[in-house]
């Protein structure tokens, strides 16, 4: 039997809604050299249904899993992985058809071992182009520092390396994908960031809760990841599950609330551009 290239691990709690978008795509693959391992917090709604369902065209597992932890839904995940590789992919993210052929060629071209993927907003405005162009740029720079960040759930590594290190954090309360980079670069693996392998990442807690409030969230998160440390506390409100979003969403008010933010990322970028680490 031929062996497996990508194990494509997948936390799911409640995703009904989202996770058939991603497992459509997985179908779509121009290379199909994966598996599919979904990891499943014990959803009440039809999840479980939904991703069995796909396994008469992707080569899919689906495991229960107790505990509403995505960094142990990724870990018991990676344990049962058959691939060389591990593709960690939130659930209402969306990847484009070439996604596991492009991956294949730059980790066989470029040899590395943890790979971080260009992200793309699912809105497509002016508005949040510039921010998630000033969040791929901010991660890519930070790769030169002791302290490097990822830019969500979205990862690749190397299954042996991710073995090595102790995989996920499953004490921390978030930014548990920062720690994971940073411990890489510990070891001496510095994460390469693939521009065109790109993932699509939700923006359904921006919608639900508001862009500057999420935004608030996630700096003063790798603020606190980059001067105290690990967060194992609770900081702030950060709910988990799809059923906490509605796909419907107001268009206006998503795009009237990140202009409030378009001046300050066009200033960052600008600046960011222009700076070189010594």
């Amino acid at each position: 039997m031929k062996k497996i290239f990508f194990s494509v691990i997948i936390p799911t709690l409640n995703e009904e809604k989202f996770l058939p978008h991603l497992l459509n795509n997985l179908v779509n693959q121009r290379d199909k050299d994966f598996e599919v391992i979904i990891v499943d917090a014990l959803s009440k709604d039809k999840t479980k249904k939904i991703a069995l369902d796909f396994k008469a065209k992707l080569n899919l597992r689906f495991f229960n899993h107790k505990g509403k932890n995505v960094s142990s839904q990724r870990n018991y995940g990676a344990k049962l992985a058959k691939g060389d590789y591990l593709i960690f992919l939130d659930a209402d993210s969306q990847i484009f058809s070439t996604f596991t052929k492009k991956l294949k060629k730059n980790i066989l071209t470029k040899k590395g071992l943890v790979f971080i993927p260009q992200i793309l907003p699912d809105e497509k405005t002016t508005q949040t182009k510039l921010v998630f162009q000033f969040i791929n740029l901010l991660v890519e720079l930070s790769q030169n520092l002791k302290k490097p960040f990822s830019a969500g759930g979205n990862l690749i590594f190397e299954k042996k390396l991710f073995h090595l290190i102790g995989g996920f954090d499953e004490k921390l309360f978030i930014s548990e994908d920062h720690q994971i980079i940073q411990r890489a670069k510990n070891w001496g693996v510095t994460a390469k960031c693939l521009k065109e392998v790109k993932v699509k990442f939700s923006l359904r807690r921006f919608r639900k809760e508001g862009e500057l409030i999420v935004l608030y969230k996630y700096l003063i998160s790798l603020a606190y990841t980059l001067i105290k440390g690990d967060i194992k506390n609770k900081i702030f409100q950060y709910k988990m599950g799809g059923d906490q979003y509605e796909e419907k969403i107001n268009k206006d008010l998503f795009q009237e609330k990140l202009k409030q933010t378009k001046r300050f990322f066009l200033k960052q970028i600008k600046s960011l551009k222009n700076f070189k680490f010594g």
